[in-house]
């Protein structure tokens, strides 16, 4: 039934391998199609795979695993090349391929003048293969080489720019972080072969209940090293630093690592190992603890800064928390849930102010933003739309899924006052911030006499209308993304509280007034507002100086390490040993040299006087 499920992964290889070897010998256009045409017939097949998973009654949903290749066979351990096809995995990759052939068909308009056309096209398609075999992997093995994958594809795609150096040090930095994630994963994937005998998902999650008790040693440390490289993708505190950095990449790129792909995968892992994270209730705690500081943290950042993308790449971090306080709680449906909700509009945000940055020649700064309303009306009627979703205003997407998980912060049975309150705040926080990125960018003046902005082309125009119809009415699929997700989490109790849901709402409108208010506010009055807050203000500007710390806590002291090394170790170690070996060699053999004369008789007469001497020797002695 699902023999043709691996053609998911292989169109967006082909694609890739397409456009690596003969993209600067076929035109732009053909470019963009094989690049869009790859995703879309993968999207295509995913439906395809839905359709058919969907035909079996919901108890034989799961653990669907088909082997494309025997691998490796050496006693009891086995090794297969297998994608598992269950409706958590055809899930990811309805957002993974939906979203990315969406993102896709605008990168066609947004790069369609850069030089370097058909490989950004390229390494989009290598991205989107190395997500889908991380979602589709059926052991932990395949999971870590896509989990690897991916690492490479950011890489790649954050310093697609590579004349520009904030661009290089970005994708350096992203890379290097999501590496100490990796670390933790290999670890991980060591202990549960040493504890399980055996890296298949179905194996593991089926053996480990009758196995271990709650809060077992062995369960402790293993959901805390995958924990290491789900927070490292996810950019959960403290190894969320290079997120807001990624922004230096393209703003298709900035879509699909923040919507539908790399980021999510954190949200994934947790996802798929919650039987073994439902053995370790602590680390559970710990999970919606990291979350929830996360939100509060990443968005009182967003408040303050000026960068469009990076206001929305903080949004990202601020969102991601939500979804792991839902992994916390045990509420796995609602975070799926709003992993898709937060894919339909986080990805339209980026294209919509993409479409901006596109308008005003490459500005990306708020303040030189502004006016731009009436110049671009379907830009700015998109954009309307998502930032009602991440506000979570309701009747919108976000707010079916945020309210969801903030209920479920006080209502779930590891959910409390605390968790409630502090996911209430951040929600007027989001709606704070993304009210002032509107009202900067599509409202007053146009700050940048030099622009001439403009909508944009259709091919970019229309991508941003699929995505705000998703993230208008995509709340709608709640029930059945509950129903869908059942075989594998079970049904999700989802709570009604009318007083808790006024009161987030209430304060969600409050975020959006304070916002309007303080537009209102002349500069001098908000400059003079500024330097009465002007520690709390900088505090936030730098990003509580995290940076800062770590680069003077780990890169310089490894920086110095380094260097020290280099010339104690290398230069003044190995380099001198090895050049006295070579002067030494040289002398011995100039001494050597000395005793060839260039004549027979002295080398045979030299040859008989050592074998008497050594036949003397052996006789006497």
């Amino acid at each position: 039934m699902f023999a043709s499920s691996w053609l998911i992964l292989l169109f967006p290889l082909l694609g890739f391998i397409g456009l690596s070897w003969y993209g600067n010998r076929i035109s732009r256009n053909l470019v963009g199609l094989v690049g869009c045409g790859t995703i879309g017939a993968s999207f295509f097949m995913t439906l395809v795979t839905l359709s058919n998973l969907l035909f079996l009654p919901p108890e034989e949903r799961v653990g669907h695993v088909q082997t494309l290749y025997q691998w490796v066979s050496a006693g009891s351990f086995k090794l297969d090349v297998a994608i598992l096809v269950d409706p958590l995995s055809v899930f990811m990759f309805l957002i993974v391929t939906g979203v990315g052939f969406v993102i896709h068909v605008y990168s066609v308009g947004y790069m369609h003048d850069d030089p370097e056309y058909s490989r950004f096209f390229a390494y989009l398609n290598l991205f989107i293969f190395s997500m889908l075999v991380l979602v589709a992997a059926a052991d932990f093995f395949f999971l870590i080489v896509g989990w690897a994958l991916v690492g490479l594809a950011s890489y790649l795609l954050i310093g697609f720019w590579r004349e520009k150096t904030s661009a290089v040090l970005a994708a350096r930095k992203a890379f290097v972080m999501n590496v100490i994630g990796d670390v933790g994963m290999v670890i991980a994937a060591l202990v549960i072969f040493e504890t399980f005998g055996t890296l298949n998902f179905v194996d593991v999650f089926a053996s480990a209940p009758d196995q271990f008790r709650p809060n077992d040693d062995s369960m402790l440390l293993i959901t805390m090293l995958l924990l290491v490289g789900a927070f490292a993708k996810s950019a959960q505190l403290p190894l969320h630093t290079w997120l807001p950095d990624a922004m230096e990449g393209p703003t298709p790129v900035s879509a699909l690592i923040h919507a539908a792909t790399m980021v999510t995968a954190g949200v994934y892992l947790v996802a798929r190992c919650h039987v073994l994270y439902e053995l370790a209730p602590y680390t559970m705690y710990f999970i919606a603890g990291v979350g929830i500081i996360t939100a509060i943290f990443a968005g009182s950042m967003a408040m303050v800064q000026y960068d469009i993308k990076r206001v929305i790449a903080y949004s990202t971090m601020s969102q991601l928390g939500y979804m792991f306080l839902a992994m916390g709680l045990g509420v796995y449906s609602l975070g799926m849930f709003h992993l898709m909700t937060h894919a339909f509009f986080k990805a339209l945000l980026f294209m919509a102010a993409g479409s901006v940055i596109h308008s005003l020649g490459g500005e990306q700064d708020l303040r030189k933003m502004g006016g731009l309303q009436s110049v671009m009306p379907l830009t700015h009627a998109t954009f309307l739309i998502g930032a009602l979703a991440l506000a979570g205003i309701p009747l919108t997407s976000g707010y079916f899924s945020k309210e969801a998980i903030i209920l479920s912060s006080y209502h779930a049975d590891m959910g409390n006052i605390v968790f409630w309150a502090i996911a209430v705040l951040t929600a007027g926080m989001t709606a704070f911030y993304i009210s002032r990125v509107y009202l900067f960018t599509f409202f007053g003046r146009l700050r940048s006499p030099a622009a001439h902005p403009h909508e944009s082309p259709m091919i970019m125009i229309i991508p941003l209308l699929v995505l705000a119809v998703l993230a208008l009415l995509g709340g709608v699929l709640g029930p059945w993304v509950d129903s869908f997700l059942a075989p594998v989490f079970g049904h999700v109790a989802h709570p009604h509280d009318t007083v808790l849901e006024s009161i987030a709402l209430i304060v969600g409108i409050g975020g959006i007034v304070i916002a309007g208010l303080l537009y209102l506010v002349s500069t001098r009055r908000l400059d003079l507002f500024k330097e009465a807050l002007a520690p709390i203000y900088d505090l936030l500007f730098h990003k509580y100086y995290v940076d800062e710390i770590y680069d003077y806590l780990i890169v310089r002291p490894t920086k110095a390490i380094g260097a020290f090394l280099e010339q104690k170790a290398e230069r003044e170690g190995l380099d001198f040993t090895v050049d006295q070996v070579g002067l030494q060699i040289k002398e011995v053999s100039h001494v050597i040299s000395l005793w060839q004369s260039g004549k027979v008789r002295s080398y045979a007469l030299n040859m008989i006087v050592g074998v008497v001497t050594i036949l003397l020797f052996v006789v006497f002695m």
